[in-house]
């Protein structure tokens, strides 16, 4: 079975259409006075995650006065992000350059070169004077997923899909720091539920096959997961299918993607990337963001978190999650991760 038909509620599609649409007219020469913010990207919008998580973060500040741009690029021409970034330093009309994911060489490169030009290098981090990096806490909020994973699986009372065997599974994108970092989350917060939990990893190899996303959810489910994690970017969408298809549940991530599969994703884990990219134009703006250093979003400042669908996880469940959340936020309990 395909993946090719993705039923996005129309809420949704309206709330993304208007804002490509805004932002796609705001394009001409920056004036003096006028703040302005260009976003080099190394993929596309309409992920339903990521990338239109980040898009709300330029969409409030397109609203506020800020001139914006988002350069979409094939995720599959490297030699174009380059020639984007390359193109935005050396016009000297932005008052600020966002770059992230998959951009790390490309920067390393290219803000030495222009030591007047400012830029924010989000979901990683790079050391030049000209560059505040900004990270998540994906640890964090992957703990309360992990949680919320191990309770579904575990209870097949209150979570009639699941079987009730301590069975769970990540399926992710790539083997790369930032995505064990979610995994190691996931699994240490799955172990407070259920410590002998089978939690089952599964690496895609990319961030945009749906196809082959959704074939290994199957595949896990099929080997007892009740539940599984989207950890994968665009290919996400077909784990979240993979999912619903096989009568079992998911937890989607980065962007709220409850709606996509409303019977079957119980919660999603959100990266606040756009509030993030909000926060750090408002601090450029006043004068105040710390360049050369490195800001982490996490639970505490609501840089990640998690979203429940009301209609699966009753208040029991969401009371357990919750406690867990506070003992992370009072620093009773330190999340692990895979940064050292």
């Amino acid at each position: 079975m395909g993946v090719s038909v993705m039923k996005v509620p129309a809420s949704i599609r309206r709330a993304a259409s208007a804002a490509l649409m805004s932002l796609a007219l705001l394009t001409g020469p920056a004036s003096a006075d006028e703040f302005s913010a260009v976003y080099v990207m190394s993929d596309n919008l309409g992920d339903m995650g990521f990338n239109d998580n980040a898009a709300t973060g330029f969409a409030r500040a397109e609203k506020e006065g800020v001139r914006v741009r988002l350069l979409q690029a094939s995720p599959t021409d490297p030699q174009l992000w380059r020639q984007n970034l390359e193109a935005v330093s050396n016009s000297g009309k932005w008052s600020v350059v966002f770059t992230g994911p998959n951009m790390h060489d490309n920067l390393a490169a290219v803000a030495p070169q222009h030591p007047e030009q400012k830029y924010v290098f989000f979901d990683d981090e790079l050391k030049e004077p000209n560059v505040l990096s900004v990270k998540y806490a994906q640890n964090e909020g992957s703990y309360l997923a992990g949680v919320l994973a191990a309770a579904a699986a575990t209870d097949a009372k209150t979570f009639p899909l699941s079987s009730g065997e301590p069975k769970i599974a990540v399926i992710a994108g790539m083997d790369l720091p930032v995505i064990q970092d979610f995994i190691v989350g996931f699994k240490q917060g799955a172990a407070t539920v259920s410590p002998d939990i089978d939690v089952q990893v599964i690496f895609i190899g990319n961030f945009n096959d749906a196809q082959k996303a959704y074939d290994l959810t199957r595949t896990a489910i099929a080997n007892g997961a009740n539940v599984v994690y989207n950890v994968a970017g665009p290919a996400g969408l077909g784990i979240l299918k993979g999912a619903a298809d096989s009568k079992k549940y998911a937890i989607g991530v980065d962007s709220d993607q409850n709606g996509l599969h409303p019977d079957n994703v119980l919660a999603s884990m959100l990266k606040q990337i756009g509030n993030s990219i909000h926060d750090s134009i408002q601090q450029i703006q006043a004068g105040k963001a710390e360049f050369g250093t490195l800001k982490v979003y996490g639970l505490a400042n609501e840089g990640v978190g998690l979203v429940y669908n009301d209609a699966l996880v009753p208040a029991e469940v969401k009371a357990l999650v919750d406690a867990a959340k506070a003992k992370v936020v009072s620093g009773e309990l330190k999340v692990e991760t895979a940064f050292k």
